[in-house]
């Protein structure tokens, strides 16, 4: 069952490689959508869509953070699928 997921992270997630790290991973788990650095939120913001156990695994991933990162909050609420992403793209 396809799932669409709005993802905010927050902590020491700018500057550390964490958008890339974001993108590898979706990649490597088949999602689909965009992370970009929500400045006036103060934290990495993520819209991901994929298959639900993709998304699981893709969401412990970037849970966890990079080496360099500290993740102090995670929020994730479901969003409507939309299966307009065509890759996942990482918005600078």
């Amino acid at each position: 069952m396809t799932k669409a997921y709005d993802i905010r992270i927050y902590g020491r997630v700018f500057n550390v490689g964490f958008r890339r790290y974001v993108h590898r991973y979706a990649v490597a788990n088949n999602v689909v959508g965009f992370v970009e650095n929500d400045y006036a939120d103060d934290c990495v913001h993520i819209v991901a869509e994929g298959e639900e156990k993709d998304l699981e695994r893709f969401t412990l991933l970037c849970g966890e953070g990079t080496p360099y990162s500290y993740i102090t909050d995670m929020k994730i609420e479901p969003l409507p699928v939309t299966e307009k992403h065509n890759g996942f793209q990482e918005i600078r």
